[in-house]
């Protein structure tokens, strides 16, 4: 069985993004775990002055697996930028998070400071960006001629000696504008703007670029996409934009946020993690709980995955999916614990071969084994419940499930399951375990207006014993 089988979340990357909004206050770790939760494994969070960099550059410092920080004057605030604003942003822009400089570039269209500053404070941007090695976030309306002038400058900057030499964010220009930039080693950023039903020339512009030249943003809190439009954005929804880029590329998403992807670091000079990003195994009380995958096949909305990136101090969302080596190496001695928990951030039983060889080292030292699951990993691997469980005999003491409901209508409402028949696929899983001769536990979140009392009644009768869980919306 093949374990990347099951993508329901591309690995998308945000290129463009405001966090330090205010209307971001206080959500920034809820804000990036739906993010992750939509597929999002990276975010640039971009300063428009001097506060809002240094802004910038703190979340990243904070939030070092998910963010990265850019950092310059936009042309809104060119009228405020001399030297000493220039020298300024020196310091941040040597922080080890930043990847570019911007946003800076020309606005034409809301002229907040006189043209001729505007190009002034860009070349000056663009000069500090090339010889910083960093590559230049551009903001562009109304101003695309007097740009490709600038650009053509920049040729000749010492520094950034390869392209990319930059991205013009949110692009608003022609398709001619567009292959000019391309042909002088800018990327494209596509956001919002390219759902909106009135965005006509600017999707038959994104259909004609070559896919190696565009990366996908969101420029949140502003311009959200269709159907959100009018309200705030947030990385999420970047999603959506990759939805409908890939429409006009006649391709799968997939392969859309691949390739993009691979643009945004390219752009960036970001490498590959090569770590997990998250924890492959953390303790709570005397159990020890191992984290195999991100993935899951539901979207339940109680899952703490939905506001926060892990559990106490750990973070759990992963960059890369650990091995059973991995697994065991993080396990070290299974000893000191009551049990050893398969629960991460995913559903385990989609790494199957993982649990089921990292399960036997553990039984082999003598340790309790449990996996908690939400009984329907066999539909995303095109298997039977009996097929699944069977590889699993002998290696796992107890399947924790997680029912949470007596019927497919309610579960549907509080679960959000990816395939259909999910429910059904439960029912199944519990008692085909039963059967089996594993030990069996249903578990329920109570969440409020929901009664247990048949969600028990189903657990019983399936053979199994069961749990109510607290429900924690924090």
């Amino acid at each position: 069985m093949d374990e990347t089988a099951f993508e329901p979340t591309p690995a998308l990357f945000d290129t463009h993004a405001h966090l330090d909004d205010p209307r971001f206050e206080g959500e920034a770790e809820a804000v990036l775990a739906r993010a992750r939760a939509a597929g999002v494994v990276r975010v640039v969070t971009t300063g428009v002055d001097a506060a809002t960099s240094r802004r910038a550059v703190k979340l990243a410092r904070e939030y070092p697996f998910d963010l990265s920080a850019a950092v310059g004057v936009s042309p809104h605030d060119a009228g405020t930028y001399d030297d000493t604003v220039g020298d300024e942003l020196e310091e941040p822009a040597a922080e080890p998070g930043v990847v570019a400089w911007g946003e800076i570039g020309l606005d034409y269209y809301h002229d907040r400071a006189p043209r001729d500053v505007q190009r002034r404070v860009f070349v000056d941007q663009l000069k500090r960006a090339r010889a910083r090695g960093l590559p230049a976030v551009i903001h562009c309306r109304e101003a695309h001629a007097d740009l490709a002038g600038c650009l053509e400058e920049a040729q000749g900057y010492p520094g950034l000696d390869e392209p990319p030499y930059g991205v013009l964010h949110c692009f608003s220009g022609t398709a001619e504008d567009a292959r000019r930039a391309v042909a002088l080693g800018y990327m494209i950023g596509v956001g919002g703007v390219v759902t909106f039903a009135n965005a006509r020339a600017l999707r038959e512009t994104v259909g004609s670029l070559p896919p190696e030249s565009v990366v996908l943003e969101t420029d949140a809190p502003y311009l959200a996409p269709h159907p959100h439009r009018g309200k705030r954005n947030e990385p999420a929804y970047v999603r959506l934009v990759a939805e409908k880029v890939a429409e006009l590329w006649g391709m799968e998403i997939g392969e859309l946020a691949r390739i993009t992807t691979a643009n945004a670091r390219r752009l960036f000079r970001i490498p590959e993690p090569t770590g997990f990003g998250g924890a492959p195994a953390y303790a709570l009380g005397r159990n020890l709980y191992l984290n195999p995958t991100s993935r899951c096949t539901n979207d339940c909305t109680f899952c703490v995955r939905r506001r926060r990136l892990g559990l106490g101090d750990e973070r759990l969302w992963l960059d890369r999916e650990p091995g059973a080596g991995d697994l065991i190496a993080a396990v070290g001695d299974p000893a000191p614990y009551d049990e050893v928990v398969f629960c991460g951030f995913g559903e385990p039983l989609l790494r199957a071969e993982v649990v089921a060889e990292t399960a036997r080292w553990l039984k082999g030292r003598g340790a309790r084994v449990r996996v908690n699951t939400n009984g329907t990993a066999h539909l995303a691997r095109g298997q039977t419940a009996a097929g699944l469980l069977e590889t699993l005999r002998g290696l796992v003491d107890e399947f924790s499930v997680s029912l949470n409901a007596a019927d497919a209508g309610t579960y549907a409402g509080i679960c959000r399951p990816v395939f259909g028949g999910a429910f059904d696929a439960v029912l199944d899983f519990t008692k085909t375990a039963k059967t089996l001769g594993f030990e069996v536990t249903a578990s329920a979140v109570a969440l409020p207006g929901l009664d247990l009392a048949p969600v028990e009644r189903l657990a019983v009768g399936l053979g199994a014993r069961f749990r109510a869980r607290t429900y924690k919306n924090d």
